[in-house]
């Protein structure tokens, strides 16, 4: 126990044994914490997701739309020009997934002469049943790290290093590995042991970063196939509308435009044009008598 309080050797064993431990503990949580969402992507991987359900686990309510207008353009419910604008038909399949009738249904809902292009799915309020029933059959799993663990374990790897010096420092200890070496190059020490720790810290997933890469790769694969039914062509233009368009600018203000005083003086003071006509105009030069 001496060797692991008194050591120098010891004491850098110890720390980095703790931070050892820290890692294996947030694992062990990690672990147990996912075992329900690991049993929901096994389903998920086992029957496959619906085309429009795997768009949304991978990229959202945009990309499902964009998925489930491709499937109603396939089955000639929907019609697209050429610039990407959606149209009703009164024709093609009946639609038997719950949230593609609701979405052909409020495309047919459209007032006549006017067209849906595909950005106003995601945000209008008109879509909302099409939304609530993607969301609500969508698994509830977190697609993405939250990048805690990465920032719990940076954090630690600091907190050992700076415990390592304090104790080394109470405990009186020569330099670890250089004992004839000046007890100040403990710092080197510390950083050495720092950059060993801030490797596996690094290991953790960041935040943003996807979690199940074998159900992206099915999802992946079941949006293709259904928008690779229709044409290079067809696909183009829905895409086409899937950003909304910027707003154009705001007009120039008006501008006041003043006459130069007969001197040419651009100093001068402007003169108002339209006083010419009225009578306090005049100023007496003797043409008309000052009447």
């Amino acid at each position: 126990m001496d060797w692991w309080l008194t050591d120098s050797e010891g004491i850098v064993a110890s720390w980095l044994l703790i931070f050892a431990l820290c890692n294996g503990l947030r694992g062990m949580y990690c672990w147990f914490r996912d075992q329900d969402e690991r049993r929901v992507v096994e389903r998920l991987l086992a029957f496959k997701p619906h085309p429009v359900q795997a768009s949304f686990l991978l990229g959202g309510m945009s990309e499902a739309a964009e998925t489930a207008v491709c499937m109603l353009v396939d089955d000639g419910a929907v019609k697209v020009s050429s610039t990407g604008e959606l149209r009703p038909t009164h024709r093609g399949r009946k639609q038997t997934e719950h949230a593609l009738r609701a979405l052909a249904e409020a495309i047919r809902a459209t007032p006549s002469g006017t067209t849906t292009p595909l950005h106003e799915i995601p945000t209008e309020a008109r879509f909302a049943p099409f939304r609530q029933l993607v969301e609500h059959r969508s698994p509830a799993v977190h697609l993405t790290a939250s990048g805690k663990s990465q920032s719990l374990m940076l954090a630690t790897s600091v907190l050992t290093t700076f415990g390592m010096g304090v104790h080394a420092g109470g405990a009186l200890a020569p330099t670890a590995f250089f004992p004839e070496a000046h007890r100040m190059s403990w710092l080197y020490v510390c950083m050495a042991a720092w950059l060993v720790q801030w490797g596996p810290a690094c290991l953790w997933p960041s935040e943003n970063r996807r979690r199940w890469k074998a159900l992206d790769t099915v999802c992946r694969d079941k949006a293709e196939i259904a928008r690779a039914a229709l044409p290079a062509s067809t696909r183009r233009a829905i895409a086409r509308t899937k950003e909304r368009p910027k707003p154009p600018p705001p007009p120039p203000q008006p501008t006041r435009h003043h006459t130069r005083s007969n001197s040419g003086d651009p100093g001068g003071a402007g003169i108002d044009v339209d006083s010419y006509g009225s009578d306090s105009s005049c100023g007496g030069c003797g043409g008309c008598g000052g009447e």
